[in-house]
């Protein structure tokens, strides 16, 4: 069709000519509505006046639209094209001559005139609409609506756009005679400790993950609405709401109720997950108690800590796959702080678990509050074990780790037996029952098997042949479980069953007591971690103290029994000292337990657990010293004052050699030197009354054992004192050197003197070997004190070491005393 979209706009021309006069008024009320809206009038008043106030205003439209509407009809095509015609100054109807046909006439002179009225629509176009509405608002009023339109929408602000759907809205709107208000607070999660930040003169924060924003609205009857989070609306009262919600990312949220609408920005702090690294060698003890010393940092804190352990790739023929790993849930009462930065220590009793004894890869996992996890490197070690000194112990004990160690899958049925049925009635009547092919023990695999034949062996004896019948009927009571159970539910108590066996053969009748006081410890231990109250930290001091107590008078009950405290003067003077600092101890334990001191509460459940194992380990020994000689008694005293002199020897060795690191330097000149010089005379005076004491020492010391080496250490220190008098640091640390060599020379032959003269005393040695065999004398045990200092003194100076800005004489001298050591 020839100007088709000219007579298409031409169309759409006329028909908003012709309905402006009818759209006005409408349009006119649509804004008058929409600035009542914008400036708030329907949030105040609410309803029913919205509804009125829309009702008035569509009827006032109707009503002056009215006239209007009456004179209203579409254009039609002859009307579009008449209008195409004017706008492209055509007079002569075009579109008609191209829609008409002659009746008569020539037909060439027809075609010829209809190809130049086609020609002559070729450029036709339609113009715009003409001004309808300039006629009917010839003052502009619709300039001033548009103009007030807008002025409400910037004074409503972020309230606009609900203000306009409130407006609209299909549901009731109620208003209110005063401003809604709000009070904002966000509520950080429990496990971060942060406090609650309220919003007062802000609406933006940063928070951390997983915290909650919370509203309480006052003053609307209106349910709020929440953009930008998922919430929950609890109304409290009439026009009171308090909102909840979870915020899970960053960004705007708005709660909007009524006339009133806050926009926070809210930026999310993400969590970071714990890192765990082990910060020392771990440690074991003959309990099988595992030592860690561990740095856990976290934003937050660690909350729960595991230690998982897998058995060594080796064994397993690999890498170690994340379901070999089993956990081991650490109490929070065994963690506690070094005093360092984010650094702890954890004691950890892994003696029972089925890989003690065994290499293995562990692995301290913490778990923050956010549920997230995690992990140290593995370190591979073997698994402390409890160490059993009594040989049924032992066995035992071994019994009951291969059987953890072993599958507990019994052989299928043959076909149509019964199911065995595991409950009390079939466990109880299985005595009468071993004739039935499906309650049989062979059935059982070859690790239950191999228990039952050892525990028949164990317990092969009447019971007068054992020290203890508990014992005893434990075995045979063992031994009658594992033959008459059917299936791997049967065996689930025989774990804690062979322990309990074991602990009583080797503790007697302290196992249950020791039982007791190692729960009560890790009670009161858990309840400090976690902040208990007064109250509760009272009743479980009191069951601390009580099973302390039935502890102490079943190691006393046992040492009688054994004889090991009879006509001891010696020990019962130990006893009086144990008990004082027991009790020493004990007061101040509650003081700090009363008084909220966590880190002294802990020191001093520390010191007893230490208290009471030296006491055992005393008492099983029958004391020390108790049957001493007078020369035994002498060389004793010399030894422990010769260690105190070399000591001492070791202390001014390392002054002097700081003194010769310091003044190696050339003076300025005019500077002062008298500060050196006076350091120097104090070593060399310190010097020389060591060696005195020396020399007092010799004198007093017994025999003639250690005299030579004596005599030897007292020259190395005269010229020792000497040297640092004439200012000669490196002769002086040669010559100290020596001494200490000479002193450690001495306290050796002093040592082998006094194990000779308690030798003669006794039949065994304080280990329990017979004296003068293979081995007597050999053994060098330090003291725990004395191991813990020399892995103090080793840290250090690898510590020194690793420092580069030292000298290099400095670091010579360092790695001296590392090869030492």
């Amino acid at each position: 069709m020839i100007a088709r979209r000219p007579v298409t706009l031409a169309w759409l021309a006329l028909a908003w000519e012709r309905a402006a006069p009818v759209l006005v008024w409408p349009l006119a009320g649509l804004g008058v509505y929409l600035a009542l809206a914008l400036f708030g009038v329907f949030e105040r008043f609410g309803d029913p006046w919205r509804v009125l106030a829309a009702l008035a205003i569509v009827i006032a439209c109707a009503l002056l639209a009215r006239h209007s509407l009456r004179g209203f009809s579409w254009p039609g095509r002859r009307d579009a094209q008449r209008r195409v015609e004017a706008d492209s100054g055509l007079s002569h109807r075009e579109f008609e001559a191209l829609e008409d046909h002659p009746a008569t006439g020539n037909p060439a002179l027809w075609q010829a005139h209809r190809a130049r009225m086609a020609a002559r629509l070729e450029g036709v176009r339609a113009r715009r609409p003409h001004a309808a509405w300039a006629r009917l608002d010839p003052y502009g009023l619709r300039i001033s609506l548009i103009l007030v339109l807008a002025a409400g929408a910037f004074l409503a602000g972020d309230l606009a756009r609900y203000r306009v759907v409130d407006a609209f809205a299909l549901r009731p709107l109620s208003g209110g005679a005063g401003q809604p208000v709000a009070d904002l607070w966000i509520e950080p999660p429990d496990y971060t400790g942060e406090p609650t930040l309220y919003l007062r003169n802000r609406r933006s924060a940063v928070i951390p993950e997983g915290s909650v924003l919370a509203a309480r609205l006052a003053g609307s009857a209106r349910r709020p609405h929440v953009s930008g989070a998922e919430a929950g609306i609890e109304r409290i009262d009439d026009r009171v709401w308090q909102v909840r919600a979870p915020i899970e990312q960053s960004g705007d949220v708005i709660v909007r109720t009524g006339p009133l609408a806050e926009r926070l920005s809210l930026t999310v702090q993400p969590d970071t997950v714990p890192h765990i690294t082990l910060a020392a060698e771990p440690e074991s003890d003959a309990e099988g108690v595992l030592q860690l010393e561990f740095v856990a940092r976290d934003d937050y804190g660690v909350e729960r800590h595991t230690l998982e352990v897998a058995a060594e790739a080796e064994e397993r023929g690999g890498t170690i796959a994340p379901e070999a790993w089993q956990s081991i849930e650490i109490s929070p009462g065994a963690v506690a702080p070094t005093g360092e930065e984010d650094r702890f220590t954890a004691r950890i009793d892994v003696a029972r678990h089925p890989l003690s004894g065994r290499r293995v890869a562990i692995r301290i996992a913490g778990t923050d509050g956010a549920g997230q996890t995690g992990r140290s490197t593995a370190y591979e070690m073997t698994l402390p074990a409890r160490v059993f000194l009594d040989t049924l112990a032992q066995a035992v004990a071994a019994e009951r780790r291969d059987f953890l160690g072993s599958g507990r899958e019994y052989e299928a049925l043959e076909p149509g037996e019964p199911e065995p049925v595991f409950d009390r009635a079939t466990r109880d009547r299985a005595i009468f029952l071993d004739d039935e092919p499906a309650l049989r023990i062979e059935r059982a695999p070859q690790g239950v098997l191999r228990l039952a034949r050892a525990l028949d062996a164990l317990s092969d004896a009447p019971a007068r042949y054992f020290d203890d019948p508990i014992v005893f009927m434990g075995l045979r009571t063992a031994l009658h479980e594992v033959r008459r159970a059917r299936g791997a539910e049967g065996l689930t108590h025989l774990d804690e069953d062979l322990w309990q066996i074991a602990l009583r053969a080797e503790l007697g009748t302290l196992a249950n007591a020791r039982q007791a006081l190692d729960a009560a410890q890790q009670a009161l231990n858990d309840a400090m971690a976690r902040g208990a109250d007064a109250t509760e930290m009272s009743a479980l001091f009191d069951a601390y103290e009580r099973a302390m107590q039935n502890y102490m008078a079943a190691l006393a009950r046992e040492a009688m029994e054994n004889g090991e405290m009879a006509g001891s003067q010696g020990s019962a003077g130990m006893d009086t000292l144990n008990a004082d600092m027991l009790q020493e101890l004990l007061d101040a334990l509650r003081e700090a337990t009363e008084l909220g001191d966590t880190e002294g509460a802990r020191r001093a459940l520390a010191q007893l657990q230490e208290l009471l194992r030296n006491l055992q380990m005393n008492l099983a020994g029958g004391g020390e010293g108790q049957g001493d000689s007078p020369l035994a008694q002498a060389l004793r005293e010399a030894l422990g004052e010769l260690g105190d002199a070399l000591g001492e020897q070791r202390e001014l060795m390392d002054e002097a050699f700081e003194e010769s690191r310091e003044g190696s330097g050339a003076p300025e000149p005019g500077e002062d030197e008298s500060g050196s010089t006076g350091e120097g005379d104090d070593l060399s005076q310190r010097q020389r009354a060591l060696a005195e004491r020396l020399g007092e020492l010799g004198a007093m010391t017994p025999g003639e054992d250690g005299d030579e080496a004596l005599a030897r250490a007292g020259e190395a220190m005269e010229e020792a004192g000497q040297a640092l008098e004439e200012g000669d640091a490196e002769a002086a640390l040669e010559a100290q050197n020596e001494a200490v060599e000479a002193l450690r020379e001495a306290a050796g032959d002093l040592a082998e003197t006094l194990l000779a003269e308690e030798g003669g005393q006794q039949q065994n040695d304080p280990l329990g070997r017979q004296s003068g065999g293979q081995g007597a004398g050999d053994a060098d045990v330090p003291s725990e004190s004395e191991r813990q200092r020399a892995r103090q003194i080793l840290e250090e100076l690898r510590r020194r070491a690793a420092e580069q800005g030292r000298s290099r004489e400095e670091l010579d001298y360092i790695e001296r005393l590392l090869e030492r050591f």
